[in-house]
């Protein structure tokens, strides 16, 4: 008896043995295998058969501190346009000229898929559902171009501009929120003045809720957007599928950091949900309701609770994340040049004519202050890898062969950097922006809102919500950098100010 069960116990371990040799073996046979069919194209040696070039990333990174996109930009710079990179099993061909982006992204975007496996790290931390599968993070082509054919009219400048009053009564509580913190005497982080001020503008105009992000120093919104966004941004740079990220589910495998993370995911999730639900309520019980995003989520009824809150979630975390930090780098510049400070104030005054409330027709003659948002944008790409996704079929671009389910990507930041697109790119130079119609390739080689029909839902609001921001701060306050601020950027999903724009504010005399 004993023999027999010795005999089933070798057995078993024979098998369990040989079965996990055969994966190893059929791993190391499908690297080789997505090793040979790229091995034409140009790029860096990898410096691990198996990770790929995930060391030199790593090194880079801890020898430098700067970003993944600033790594790439050095690959762009050293091996071309067009250029492949290895993470783990996955090959990423990286492109750098306009028309090999007209060529894929436009001419050939039905070939292209978003990638499951990357785009579920926007919306769960560490398996925590938060925004979900959102219009971001979408990646089935009928149930996107459903919900962005649904959520198009609540972004249409038309219906943007009735919600002239919601910004400036915004940008109102954040000129109180200013003077405090002149009055207090001390210095204050325009990054997070400025993720107030966009969130709450999101808040009032999207959903007809008040989050008091402004005012009051405890709401647990700015923090809790901060927290999910850098557990976003841990999930990405972990080589491993979302499935697995669940693991840290469990409180063994956590820590404080991933706790703090999913707990804003959680909260982040809670307070949607609250709000979605009370206003279906207030729909069935046929009450008033505003004419906002989120009634029109909730009265299209093809979407699920979930659908709604996803969405919800999407918009409120986007649509205040990148403007916020695209203002932040605008404001660094803009203190940096007296010269620019100088013009936008006589545009502002030109304009407004002392007024505080900015009308929608304002928007238009503000004309400087675009060109000066728009540098920003270019010279710091919050958004740095807008265009990710997988090919479907094989594709030739620049004379290479590139096979069918290769990562294909590109990076606003390969452009803005290019002294043969943009004359002294590290200069912030708001001019170039005076006659776009005439900067060859402009739609290929400046898309801080990405390419084709994925691009931004909420570009325009962006837009409006930015200048009146600007306008009415520029208006009222001076703003002094303190000592060691840099324009260095650091990684959170998007891209922000690593130093914080850390100032000294006085009222303009």
């Amino acid at each position: 008896m004993a023999f027999t069960v010795l005999c089933l116990i070798s057995y078993i371990l024979a098998t369990v043995l040989l079965g996990c040799f055969g994966c190893v073996l059929f791993f190391v046979s499908y690297l080789y295998y997505v090793h040979k069919i790229n091995d034409h194209l140009p790029g860096p040696p990898r410096s691990s058969f198996i990770l790929g070039h995930l060391p030199d990333l790593w090194k880079y990174k801890a020898e430098t501190g700067r970003t993944n996109a600033e790594f790439m930009l050095e690959k762009h710079v050293e091996y071309g346009p067009i250029f492949v990179l290895f993470i783990l099993h996955k090959s990423i061909v990286f492109l750098g000229d306009a028309t090999y982006l007209r060529h894929v992204f436009i001419n050939n975007h039905a070939s292209l898929f978003k990638n499951s496996s990357v785009y579920l790290k926007f919306g769960f931390v560490y398996g925590e559902r938060g925004a979900g599968s959102g219009l971001t993070m979408n990646t089935n082509k009928a149930s996107w171009r459903k919900r962005r054919q649904l959520m198009n009219p609540a972004f249409h400048r038309k219906c943007l501009k009735d919600f002239m009053g919601n910004f400036n009564n915004v940008c109102d509580i954040f000129m109180t929120r200013m003077a405090a913190v002149v009055d207090a005497g001390k210095p204050t982080s325009m990054v997070q003045e400025f993720a107030k001020v966009t969130l709450e503008a999101i808040s009032q105009v999207s959903f007809n809720i008040n989050t008091h992000a402004i005012e009051d120093p405890n709401s647990p919104f700015p923090g809790a957007i901060r927290h999910y966004l850098s557990g976003v941004q841990d999930n990405l740079d972990m080589p491993l599928h979302p499935t697995l990220l669940g693991i840290f589910q469990f409180k063994l495998f956590q820590n404080a950091i991933k706790k703090e993370q999913m707990d804003a995911a959680r909260f982040l999730r809670k307070f949607a949900s609250d709000c979605t639900t009370t206003r279906m309520k207030d729909i069935a019980d046929d009450k008033a309701v505003p004419d906002d995003l989120l009634s029109l989520l909730i009265k299209d009824g093809r979407l699920t609770l979930d659908d709604i809150i996803d969405e919800f979630l999407t918009i409120f975390i986007a649509g205040q994340e990148t403007t916020a930090n695209s203002l932040s780098f605008t404001l660094y510049e803009v203190i940096r040049n007296p010269h620019v400070e100088a013009k936008l104030l006589n545009e502002v005054n030109e304009v407004l004519g002392g007024r505080d409330y900015v009308e929608f027709d304002d928007l238009a003659k503000l004309k400087y202050l675009g060109q000066v948002l728009e540098e920003a944008l270019r010279k710091y790409p919050v958004a740095p890898a807008p265009t990710s996704r997988v090919l479907a079929k094989d594709i030739t671009v620049g004379g290479y062969h590139i096979p069918k389910g290769n990562g294909i990507n590109s990076l606003q930041i390969f452009f803005s950097m290019n002294p043969e697109i943009w004359e002294n790119p590290k200069v912030f130079d708001p001019e170039r922006f005076s006659d776009a119609k005439n900067i060859p390739n402009f739609s290929m080689t400046y898309f801080p809102f990405s390419i084709g029909p994925h691009n931004c839902i909420g570009q325009t609001f962006a837009k409006f919500e930015s200048k009146v921001i600007l306008a009415k701060l520029l208006q009222n306050f001076q703003f002094r950098l303190l000592p060691g601020q840099t324009n260095r950027m650091k990684a959170r999903l998007t891209m922000t100010p690593r130093d914080g724009v850390m100032c000294e504010v006085t009222r303009r005399t």
